[in-house]
């Protein structure tokens, strides 16, 4: 039987949506979309669910400015459900110019009461709720019309229950005297830069093999990639269609200043070369010409050989074993690199510079870490 929902086609739907939803206090949010040839996703369904029960699928195919939605994004008096929120929060923050407050991520919270915190929105409804999702249209073309019963029925499941789902972890995480500690990690949630534009001379960050780098290398590597990342966004197609990422850390490497140089980079393709040869080498003087005191600092890596591995392997060790005994997923209280960050800090660690030091990771650790 198909899923009862109201579809939203015209902006003057989208303005009593939004009417409607003022007076709520839970409002849970999916996004379905398309991902593969362009910069920015294509944004094809927002899925809206009241704690009523009642469903609204917004077709952004017709009505792509989603600005009125913005008032509900932003109130701190409704609480916005999501499952793994971060990446539907980028893309709502684009579609409708506006950053979401209030959130409650139920995969991340999910990590409180005992469940992993990677947990998928169908293992998670199983758990809770004993519902099982079919889930046949994940990968489907949503920006194509008109959509199948299927997909319908696929896209309303994905916020039905959602409002009920929070609402139970959130009385588990009282229970186990938690919430406080699960309410930290989601207001982090609120306003992040990461749902903004990418800012690209921080793009290097990112790379895989920056931190092998020293710091020239990564003056470098930071202009290539900035230059990469503008020119992406400019023609709205995913990084590697530019540039792969190799092929940057490759040329970082030699920092070639002429087209003989840039020849001898290993693994970069001659069509990359043809296309931005003129492009390429004027980043690497960039970097090059960056002031020796203005250089960027190395980026730490849990792989550095400074480190003893035995000394991260023994207090990841004993945090699992503190986490574990108060049912949070450990992978939620620090990883391999937080624990290999404060042992190479030592005495230099403080609140501000490491994560385990801060909240409540600091009051749950306490005693691992005096």
């Amino acid at each position: 039987m198909a899923k009862s929902f109201t579809l939203v086609e015209t902006l003057e739907d989208l303005e009593k949506l939004v009417a409607i939803l003022r007076t709520d206090t839970v409002v849970a949010l999916d996004t379905e979309f398309v991902w593969e040839r362009t910069f920015y996703a294509i944004l094809g369904l927002v899925q809206v669910g009241r704690e009523n029960g009642d469903v609204y699928l917004l077709d952004t195919v017709a009505v792509p400015d989603l600005s009125p939605l913005g008032e509900i994004l932003e109130s701190d008096s409704i609480i916005k459900v999501l499952h793994d929120a971060p990446q539907d929060l980028m893309i709502l923050r684009r579609a409708s110019g506006s950053s979401t407050r209030n959130i409650f991520d139920t995969r991340l919270a999910a990590g409180f009461i005992g469940l992993t915190s990677s947990i998928s929105l169908q293992n998670l409804l199983i758990e809770l709720l004993d519902i099982h999702l079919d889930k046949g249209s994940t990968r489907t073309d949503w920006v194509r019309r008109p959509l199948s019963p299927s997909q319908l029925d696929y896209a309303v499941d994905d916020v039905l229950t959602l409002p009920k789902a929070a609402a139970i972890i959130r009385e588990r995480a009282r229970a186990a005297g938690v919430e406080e500690w699960m309410d930290q990690d989601l207001r982090a949630l609120d306003n992040s830069p990461r749902y903004e534009d990418s800012v690209p001379d921080k793009h290097y960050l990112r790379l895989r093999d920056a931190p092998s780098c020293n710091p020239r290398k990564l003056a470098v590597l930071r202009e290539l990639a900035s230059w990469r990342e503008a020119r992406a966004q400019e023609l709205d197609v995913p990084r590697k269609r530019v540039v792969e990422d190799h092929e940057l850390t490759s040329i970082a490497a030699v920092q070639p200043t002429t087209s003989a140089d840039l020849q001898t980079c290993k693994r970069v393709e001659h069509r990359t070369i043809n296309r931005h040869e003129e492009a390429l080498l004027s980043a690497v003087k960039r970097g090059l010409d960056v002031p020796e005191d203005q250089l960027p600092e190395r980026i730490f890596s849990a792989k550095s050989r400074s480190i003893d591995k035995e000394e991260v392997k023994a207090l990841i060790a004993r945090i699992h074993e503190t986490a574990n005994a108060r049912n949070i997923d450990p992978l939620l209280v620090a990883t391999n690199k937080d624990a290999a960050l404060l042992i190479y800090q030592g005495d230099k660690a403080t609140a501000d510079n490491n994560p385990l030091l801060r909240g409540w990771r600091a009051e749950l650790l306490s005693d691992v870490l005096s």
